[in-house]
């Protein structure tokens, strides 16, 4: 093993075997809705173009990207020509023509950021969806500004510089009672936008939470991220009380083993802060070596890990799985999410880009 880095010794395992089925259940479950899988921040750190291609292999045609360069790199995969992707997040001096050129359909949230799309360079007519905040904050236009930018989306689509499709919105997902606001909030939205002659062809709200768990919601589309990864989004759940199987597997391998006069047995782990281990998950979270949980309880640095082992079996070139199914014993993503005070779906995206990903399982 010598002449190996420490990326080279942790991988990430992409299983899209599992990423599909769970597709096929998320998609059960929100039909008659229509699905987009979102693939922000490079598909959740499982790389955009293989997911994609997994995604449209089972059937999937809408793709959520959140900004244009990674909506350019999900085009990348060649998909189906009657496949749609979105991008909602633009810089304030954004230049969309190339976004238009690529297909892409973009999101306004504001009668500049419309103008500016409108009056791109290309020669395709933009596709535009836009979106409204009912609560949450992120961006989108609010009840006070929605009726200028309904009034100009009209003018547009008469002028022909536009065509208008989608209306959508990012809900909290934080009570039953501020998502079922943030529904009325939608739908006087889209009242609003019929007063001045703006209809949408698609109507999207609910992302993984609230399209497992509310028909009401879903509307003609719901985006899915975490809950495609295997990754649930609710406390005290885990993915197979979901029907799913999480889709990302981290494994390194044991580099070096000591014993201390002490009596103490240590092991060094060839994956560190860089490749995804936060700093956080120490004293926090678990890993498998063996068969067997050891805890991550002693130093976290940037490309190695020590742990302290019993036994005297471990050796070094031994396999480390970090998360995974559980299959070797090892926690899920989500059960570090928990014990860190994160999100299972920001330790995948954070997982190092030096990390090699190995696909497997496409059907």
């Amino acid at each position: 093993m010598s002449g190996l880095t420490a990326a080279a010794l942790t991988t990430a395992h992409i299983d899209l075997g599992a990423l599909q089925h769970n597709i096929g259940v998320l998609r059960e479950r929100a039909a008659p809705a229509d699905f987009m899988i979102v693939l922000k921040a490079d598909a959740y750190g499982h790389g955009a173009v293989p997911v994609a291609q997994a995604a449209a292999a089972c059937g999937v045609r809408n793709f959520g990207a959140l900004d244009i360069p990674n909506a350019l790199t999900v085009l990348a995969a060649g998909l189906p020509s009657d496949s749609a992707v979105l991008a909602w997040l633009h810089m304030p001096s954004q230049d969309f023509t190339e976004a238009v050129d690529a297909g892409i359909e973009l999101t306004a949230s504001t009668v500049a950021e419309l103008d500016r799309i409108a009056g791109s360079r290309s020669s395709r007519v933009p596709v535009v969806q836009f979106k409204i905040d009912t609560g949450l904050n992120r961006n989108g236009a609010t009840a006070e500004t929605w009726p200028a930018l309904m009034s100009r989306a009209a003018v547009l689509e008469a002028a022909g510089r536009i065509r208008v499709k989608g209306v959508w919105t990012h809900i909290a997902e934080a009570s039953e009672d501020e998502d079922t606001l943030a529904m009325r909030r939608f739908d006087d939205a889209i009242a609003v936008a019929a007063t001045h002659g703006v209809h949408f062809s698609v109507r999207h709200l609910a992302a993984s939470s609230a399209a497992f768990r509310r028909a009401d919601v879903r509307y003609d589309m719901v985006r899915i991220g975490g809950h495609c990864w295997g990754i649930p989004s609710f406390d005290g759940v885990t993915p197979a009380d979901m029907g799913l199987i999480p889709v990302m597997t981290l494994v390194s391998r044991v580099t070096a083993v000591a014993e201390r006069a002490s009596g103490v047995r240590l092991a060094e782990i060839a994956a560190g802060f860089l490749d995804g281990i936060p700093r956080e998950s120490r004293g926090r979270v678990s890993v498998a070596i063996r068969g067997r949980r050891v805890g991550l309880d002693r130093e976290i640095g940037h490309s190695s890990t020590l742990v302290e082992v019993t036994g005297s079996d471990i050796a070094v070139g031994d396999e480390v799985y970090l998360f995974g199914t559980g299959e070797h014993s090892e926690q899920t993503v989500r059960e570090w999410g928990d014990r860190t005070g994160t999100l299972g779906d920001e330790i995948v995206s954070r997982v190092g880009a030096r990390v090699p990903r190995i696909y497997s399982g496409t059907n």
